[in-house]
């Protein structure tokens, strides 16, 4: 299976604002080859261990266990971004406070995550942000699309370079195109209704308006443990996916975020009211489930995903005093008992 951005040589479409190029296993009739072509060990994915647009790819990476370098960034950043070793006193605060943190260092020998996309483009005005792609032969980015990236692992690199889990298709394949939409349209879901729908909590000052978002947000919460427990009936099982028996990309996007609500959203955000350990049992089990899968575990790590939203100066700087968490349920149910 073929992805459609081998259709310009994987080159993608020219931007200042984001890198939209595609690594490529197609040769041109004329027996040219892509403008990224495919080889293990040539690119490096730069990743933060708590986000989870960067999570998207790298967990993509781990599960087939891609000859693909992986480089964490310090998980926080202060206000030069994102960085590998740190330059300012802020920064150098930052790493006193969390000296475990997970980093390697670049082994292009940059000290911040600006540089690498001031070489592939000195023009660049979008977000310098992760994942990024980079291609070591050329010295420049390929994509820091992370659904983008997640696609082309996927379509690209598994099926010659995968050396494990081989057996598994997180994409539908074209040829089905009623799952291959459905799948789609349950990604968009997610995307919408989980992952992004944190951090319109964050931004919001209204306090009215941020209690909406959250009782939604634990409204679409509800919608996947039911979604579970139905297919579980269907399936005749007590370990089904979204979309049944199979393993699916949408699965990894929510089991990405699932991870973050428990361990920072819940804190961060104003999202305390229930947890995924103690009010959704079937979404906590699915969550175990997928933990299992060989290679996701490499993508997890608990306390630096904490520092992205717990250290970061946007976070910290805008999250405190700003929305008020709601009580938690177990502390409801307690005060009605002893009202009772």
């Amino acid at each position: 299976m073929d992805c459609l951005c081998c259709a310009d040589g994987g080159a993608g479409p020219t931007t200042d604002k984001e890198f939209l190029g595609s690594v490529c296993n197609l040769t041109a009739a004329d027996g040219s080859k892509a403008k990224f072509p495919l080889e293990p060990d040539r690119y490096i994915l730069y990743v933060i261990a708590g986000c989870p647009f960067a999570a998207r790819p790298w967990a993509l990476q781990a599960i087939y266990g891609l000859p693909i370098r992986i480089v964490k960034l310090f998980p926080a950043s202060y206000e030069d971004g994102w960085f590998f070793f740190a330059m300012s006193d802020g920064e150098q605060e930052l790493v006193k406070n969390f000296p475990m943190a997970q980093v390697d260092p670049d082994p292009l020998g940059h000290h911040h995550l600006k540089q690498l996309y001031q070489i592939a483009n000195p023009e660049f005005q979008g977000a310098i942000s992760v994942p990024l792609l980079w291609d070591t032969k050329q010295n420049t980015a390929v994509s820091n699309s992370s659904l983008g990236l997640a696609e082309m692992l996927e379509t690209q690199f598994k099926p010659s370079l995968a050396t494990r889990n081989q057996h598994l298709q997180l994409f539908p394949v074209d040829d089905d195109e009623k799952v291959k939409q459905k799948h789609d349209d349950l990604i968009k879901w997610i995307h919408s209704n989980i992952t992004t729908a944190v951090y319109k909590m964050n931004a919001t000052k209204d306090g009215k308006l941020h209690d909406t978002l959250v009782d939604n947000y634990y409204r679409a919460l509800d919608t996947l443990q039911n979604r579970l427990m139905q297919q579980d009936k269907q399936d005749n099982s007590t370990s089904s996916y979204l979309m049944g028996q199979d393993l699916r990309f949408a699965d990894i996007l929510l089991w990405i975020s699932l991870l973050r609500l428990d361990l920072a959203y819940q804190f961060r955000f104003g999202l305390g009211k229930y947890s995924i350990r103690e009010d959704y049992p079937r979404l906590q089990a699915y969550t175990e489930q997928i933990m299992t899968i060989e290679g996701i575990r490499d993508t997890v790590f608990p306390r630096d995903i904490m520092a992205l939203y717990f250290m970061t100066l946007k976070w910290t700087f805008n999250g405190n005093g700003r929305s008020l968490p709601q009580v938690p349920h177990s502390w409801e149910s307690k005060l009605m008992m002893m009202n009772k």
